[in-house]
């Protein structure tokens, strides 16, 4: 990570973790309002450096907030919507920057790690309904979210600034999960991870579900 940025993110931590705990009122909200604060005000930082601010920090926290609390309200929408509402993450997902993100992700994190922390903390998909589309338990999904964050805390969040040279397969995989998040496929996140198909094989196979949506529209 970007010496000042952490600097910044560590002196302004404590006001920001108070702001998410007042915002949600409760620890484990907190948490997860708490990852994605930071990821997206370094990738926006990183796009277009600012004034890094208290007030920055807090307001960011805010606003992704309340778009939470109107996701929550909308939580009888099937699954497989369950990831369009981004409200003002729309850019993070399409940022280069982005990209960069993700290879960190790829090179630090298990893969269970990564799918569910993306599940959890980007997607904001609820513990209950991570289980579902994992075929996990809601405790295994816990503990693996618990070591995901650890992880991030103390070894993504130092390593951000680094060049990370992924091998071929990581690097489909990451074009995959660009995929799934900027098209709001939350069922294709969790096949990443449920599917015993290659990622090759899975790559080719999404590209050719594309190709057919793409030529029916045209159609």
């Amino acid at each position: 990570m970007n010496i000042k940025f952490k600097e910044v993110w560590e002196s302004y931590s404590s006001s920001t973790w108070k702001a998410c705990l007042r915002f949600t009122n409760n620890h484990h909200d907190a948490e997860d309002l708490m990852q994605t604060t930071w990821l997206k005000a370094y990738i926006s930082w990183k796009k277009k450096p600012k004034s890094l601010t208290k007030a920055y920090f807090t307001a960011i926290a805010r606003n992704t907030w309340i778009d939470e609390i109107r996701k929550r309200k909308l939580s009888t929408i099937p699954y497989e919507d369950n990831c369009q509402q981004f409200g003002d993450s729309t850019e993070l997902m399409t940022s280069l920057n982005f990209t960069h993100v993700l290879n960190t992700l790829v090179t630090r994190l298990t893969i269970s790690q990564q799918i569910l922390f993306l599940l959890s903390d980007v997607c904001r998909c609820s513990l209950k309904e991570i289980a579902f589309l994992t075929n996990m338990s809601v405790g295994a999904v816990k503990a693996t979210l618990f070591r995901a964050r650890q992880k991030i805390i103390n070894d993504v969040r130092q390593n951000m600034e680094a060049d990370h040279s992924v091998d071929e397969e990581e690097a489909l995989r990451v074009k995959l999960y660009s995929q799934a998040l900027q098209n709001g496929d939350i069922q294709l996140l969790a096949s990443l991870l449920t599917d015993n198909a290659s990622i090759p094989a899975l790559y080719v196979q999404q590209q050719q579900t594309y190709s057919t949506l793409d030529c029916k529209m045209v159609a």
